[in-house]
């Protein structure tokens, strides 16, 4: 068996199945391995399948067809309580929104994974973590006090604070400023270099071209998968010349 954290086999993600006239396929039939320390972006138009496929990946929803292997354990075959222990020891996750607790310190947001764990020495984890994405004098703070790109470095913290398989990434600059965003990223890529698996979900082709590797989907379906720079490259000449077919407006 694979000893990579991540196995998709034919999997495919359908909503209301049973009913033709809302039968929708979100996901649709797709394969693939990501590799420990890779840094994949997975990319495409809104509705294409990647929230759905995001979901699945996170153990927060189970596959319609297909397998999910994390970890080499098949998620299907996971009760409730053994899903939530999944998310909380091998996945990391990183939102748009941040997803702090408005009333809690950056170090108590950090500490949460930790305290739901039931680990010993959660404080110093929490501490350690925050030092690691450069925000040790900061733990004090509430969210309000923090700016956007120090809050999505909390978030990042708390991601890291179990020491998971992998880093799950949805949209993380969505909500920022360019600059701030870069750094976000270069924070991402440093972390990848120390052996964090990433996988990042984004509409964003530049934020997609940062990372190694790219899954492109299209209306459920992976279209390509390699370098992501060169799927990036393949598809702004695509919409390039997609535009100079329409014209002017």
């Amino acid at each position: 068996m694979s000893s990579a954290p991540v196995v998709v086999e034919a999997l495919s993600k359908i909503y209301h199945p049973e009913r033709p006239e809302l039968r929708v396929v979100a996901v649709d039939r797709i394969s693939f391995t990501i590799e420990r320390g890779e840094s994949v972006a997975i990319l495409g138009p809104s509705g294409c399948g990647k929230s759905s496929l995001l979901n699945i990946l996170g153990c927060l929803d189970q596959p319609t067809e297909g397998a999910y292997r994390l970890e080499g354990r098949d998620v299907s075959t996971m009760s409730s309580d053994e899903l939530a222990a999944v998310r909380n020891r091998h996945i990391g996750f990183v939102f748009q929104s941040f997803n702090l607790l408005p009333r809690m310190t950056a170090a108590e947001n950090v500490e949460l994974p930790l305290l739901y764990a039931g680990v010993s020495n959660t404080r110093e984890r929490a501490l350690l973590a925050l030092e690691r994405v450069g925000l040790s004098d900061r733990g004090h703070h509430v969210p309000a006090e923090l700016s956007g790109g120090q809050k999505q470095r909390v978030a990042i913290a708390r991601a890291l604070v179990t020491d998971p398989s992998i880093l799950l990434c949805d949209e993380p600059t969505g909500a920022l400023d360019t600059r701030t965003g870069g750094e976000v990223l270069e924070l991402l890529r440093v972390l990848n270099a120390e052996g964090a698996t990433i996988i990042m979900v984004t509409h964003d082709l530049g934020v997609a071209s940062s990372l190694r590797r790219a899954l492109a989907m299209r209306d459920g379906r992976i279209e390509s998968d390699g370098p992501a720079a060169a799927i990036v490259d393949e598809i702004r000449r695509s919409e390039l010349a997609h535009a100079e077919q329409r014209g002017p407006d």
